[in-house]
């Protein structure tokens, strides 16, 4: 096999996601099987990513030190184990070691992208037009999916109860959301690249068609993640045709656009399910932000006075119930389960939901679902700094270029990458399942490391 060919191989993989995701929604619902054929899929691409690493170690320092710090994740990871055998009882060996696995796979997969794009740059091959094109398919496949659910009435619901939305095909609602708001900026970017009139917004409708997508799901991040997008491009927009005096027929008409869509998006608000979803969560929490409107006549005290009513008042903890959807109270348990910890978990953590005790039957263990969150409480002090390594070097790296260099770098690409990559890192810290699902992972790999490699951040 030409190795340039398999190289890309390596890239289009990102094109297969929503297939396999589907695949995933299959295997669970008809065989009822844990080991599904995403599993298998991404384990198999994992450690194929993890044998071309080797492989390349052998020529290239870069990837030697990448392998030397995958050795010392491996050697965390044993003493993890090791240590919280003899603390946690009981203790599931099998439960730990699946979120290991799903734990490591972005650093694997990120540190093998690195590689793989550097080397791909170096074949004169466009990283960012081809990663920008899969990203591109899989978000299109993605919309249509949803469409097609939602006409044929066989889409997935996404809540048990009280709450309303749809997750098309795909199994994990969470999940699909994180993926999408990832996605949107780079379909975005590949219709601004295209639509040189306002008139003609053809390109534009694969975007359309993820973001009604993003409306069925219901979830906050699927809704805040069209408006970011949309007011991103906007004002990114804005800057460049009055500060920069960019009057080109591209700015003009990604300005023209994003405004048309962000007024069509707050037309539909009152009837997306995000709306009402919204009011069900006040209702959950006793909130009435409207007052009594069934009884509009004065009433009056003992005394003959009219009693005003004060305006309703949202409390910190209301506000935070809103916002992470009671994973805040997942939180303080577990931050209170790692200070009363044994030293050894403080350094090294407290593995898969932390110190568990027997689930009762039909239940299963809880995360806090708040990546950064879960990861530290998992990993702790040591393991964690180790673990992220990597993720917050290149970030930081990238972030301090793009900085000092924001004059030549204020372009749609710039914006949307970033966009796409923040939202990501905010979802992570809100919502959760972004680092600690593969199926999300490696598009922010893909991201992360298609931006350090095009600005030549890394030497081989």
């Amino acid at each position: 096999m030409n190795q340039t060919k398999f190289l890309i191989y390596f890239i289009a993989f990102l094109v297969l996601q929503p297939v396999i995701d589907v695949l995933t929604a299959g295997s669970k619902l008809l065989l009822g099987s844990n080991i599904t054929i995403g599993v298998m899929l991404r384990f198999a691409y994992m450690g194929t990513m993890g044998l071309f690493l080797l492989w390349m170690a052998r020529s290239n320092k870069l990837a030697r030190g990448y392998i030397i710090y995958l050795v010392g994740l491996a050697l965390i990871i044993g003493i993890n184990i090791f240590l919280n055998i003899s603390v946690k009882d009981p203790y599931y060996l099998f439960q730990e070691l699946k979120f290991f696995n799903k734990v490591v796979y972005f650093n694997i997969v990120f540190l093998g992208f690195m590689i793989v794009y550097k080397q791909l740059q170096a074949r004169d091959w466009d990283i960012e037009k081809h990663t920008t094109k899969y990203m591109w398919l899989a978000g299109f496949i993605i919309g249509a999916v949803f469409i097609i659910a939602q006409l044929t009435g066989t889409s997935l619901s996404n809540y048990a109860h009280t709450k309303v939305g749809y997750s098309g095909w795909f199994y994990a609602g969470n999940e699909i959301g994180a993926i999408m708001a990832i996605i949107l900026p780079i379909l975005a970017l590949y219709a601004i690249e295209r639509t040189t009139n306002a008139k003609k917004p053809w390109f534009w409708i694969p975007f359309v068609m993820l973001s009604l997508g993003m409306l069925a799901l219901g979830t906050k991040v699927g809704y805040g993640g069209i408006l970011v997008v949309l007011l991103s491009v906007l004002i990114g927009s804005i800057i460049m045709y009055v500060f920069m005096k960019l009057k080109t027929q591209q700015v003009k008409s990604s300005l023209i656009i994003s405004f048309g869509l962000i007024v069509l998006l707050a037309a539909a608000t009152p009837f997306t399910p995000v709306f009402g979803n919204m009011y069900a969560h006040l209702d959950i929490l006793n909130i009435d932000l409207f007052g009594d409107s069934e009884n509009d006549e004065p009433q009056f005290d003992a005394n003959g006075e009219e009693i005003i009513e004060e305006d309703p008042e949202i409390t910190n903890e209301q506000l935070q119930n809103l916002i992470f959807s009671s994973r805040e109270k997942y939180e303080k348990e577990f931050n209170a389960d790692f200070n009363s910890s044994p030293i050894t978990q403080k350094l090294f953590g407290m593995g898969f939901a932390g110190n568990y005790e027997e689930p009762e039957p039909g239940k299963d263990l809880k995360m806090i679902e708040m990546d950064f969150h879960d990861l530290f409480y998992s990993f702790g002090w040591i393991g964690f700094f180790y673990l992220m390594a990597p993720f917050f070097w290149y970030t930081g790296k990238f972030l301090l270029h793009f900085v000092r260099n924001i004059k030549t770098h204020f372009t749609y690409l710039y914006i949307l990458y970033g966009v796409a990559f923040l939202l990501a890192v905010g979802i992570a810290y809100t919502a959760g399942h972004v680092l600690t699902a593969p199926a999300v992972s490696i598009y922010i790999a893909s991201i992360l490391a298609m931006l350090n490699v095009r600005e030549k951040l890394i030497d081989l």
